[in-house]
């Protein structure tokens, strides 16, 4: 089956599914059992030795440094038994958005559905894109949203995917049982897409309106395995995920691009391991000008991973240890910065301690050590604090 042909089948799938929800459901009543909740966090992000002629000073003019505000506000409710609604707002580094207002259409465990602008299942990081639900002060560089360095349009240009990558779209999802256990989480979806003109615009994705740029639906899935411990067990809970997408970018879908994933997170006793890998791979436009280099293969590849420890340290501390790589293989864009080549790679050692004073506010503070190869070597650091409810 063909690409086209595929799409035209999903897209297919998604309507008839949607049509069937809103014909089998009993007319609308009003919304019952609604749940408000939410985060608010504050980060300062520093760099301690900015001083002239530095590569400190070169990454902290290239970075939004500063303070920034991370807060969500979600609600949800239930429209009848099988139909329920949920939106959540959210302020960040990139301004206000609504990260989803979704229609969640769940007749049975094994088939469900959302519709509407969803948070695509993309990584094992997604489900925990809020501040309260890691521990370090940053997010991961394969899924960093906003507060990288150099990570400007035209250098290294953010993550693989920046979580939450929300969308619209449908979401057509199920779980199921294997055995008491283990449990397998599944879902496929076709979403608008990624957008931009020569490399992805995350700027774009976060901008009205949120329709298509070019006609053609994205799709992509993930599934996700998971093991459920008894209480005490020193080998705890477990869980293993794969992710795929793949799309056109472009107005004129002419530039694609394929993403995919692979995740894992482990329980040792009171130690938690989590590590992923990410790759994507992006046309570029051969006809574009400027490129700081001959364009050999008219496309770049961005891959990179995470490996994460976590612990405490008593009863009102966790520590937190992380390494990652980020790296993009393929000519710069033009306007890149001087310094990049066709082989940018970064670097990054993340300690990090989280004190938690009192029941849902948390104190998070964490140092970051940076070996870049075209933007040399420099240290940041997080400190913020913050509350859920």
């Amino acid at each position: 089956m063909t690409d086209r042909h595929l799409r035209a089948a999903l897209g297919l799938v998604a309507a008839l599914a949607v049509v069937g929800a809103l014909v089998s459901a009993p007319p609308a009543r009003a919304i019952s059992g609604v749940i408000w909740s939410g985060s608010v966090y504050v980060d300062q992000w520093g760099f301690p030795n900015d001083r002239r002629g530095t590569a400190e000073l070169g990454a902290a003019q290239n970075s939004p440094q500063g303070i920034a505000p991370m807060a969500t506000l979600k609600v949800g409710g239930d429209v009848n038994d099988n139909l329920s609604i949920s939106a959540k707002a959210c302020i960040g580094c990139h301004g206000i958005d609504m990260e989803h207002v979704a229609l969640d259409y769940q007749p049975r465990s094994w088939f469900n559905i959302q519709a509407g602008r969803i948070v695509v299942p993309f990584g094992e990081f997604t489900s925990r894109a809020d501040p309260g639900s890691y521990r370090t002060g940053s997010q991961p560089l394969i899924y960093d949203m906003g507060r990288m360095a150099w990570g400007g349009a035209t250098a290294m240009n953010l993550g693989i995917v920046p979580a939450p990558y929300v969308d619209t779209g449908a979401l057509v999802y199920g779980i199921a049982w294997l055995g008491s256990k283990v449990q397998l989480w599944y879902g496929g979806y076709g979403v608008s897409g990624l957008r931009g003109s020569n490399g992805i615009d995350w700027a774009s994705m976060r901008t009205l309106p949120y329709n298509d740029n070019n006609g053609q639906p994205a799709y992509g899935g993930r599934a996700t395995l998971s093991y459920t411990s008894d209480p005490g067990d020193f080998l705890g809970d477990a869980s293993v995920g794969g992710s795929y997408m793949q799309g056109k970018y472009d107005r004129n879908a002419r530039l694609g691009y394929q993403a995919w994933a692979v995740d894992g997170t482990f329980r040792l006793s009171k130690l938690i391991l989590r590590g992923e890998y990410a790759r994507r791979k992006t046309d570029l436009d051969p006809t574009a000008t400027g490129y700081p280099f001959a364009v050999v293969d008219p496309f770049f590849v961005k891959d990179g991973f995470y490996a994460e420890a976590e612990h405490p340290l008593g009863k009102y501390l966790n520590l937190v240890y992380r390494y990652e790589e980020l790296k993009r293989t393929g000519t710069p864009l033009p306007n890149a910065p001087p310094q990049m080549t066709a082989n940018s790679r970064f670097t990054r050692y993340t300690g990090g301690i989280v004190v938690t004073p009192a029941q849902n506010l948390f104190v998070k503070a964490s140092w970051e050590y940076w070996d870049t190869s075209d933007f040399g070597r420099f240290n940041t650091y997080h400190a913020g604090i913050g509350g859920a409810f």
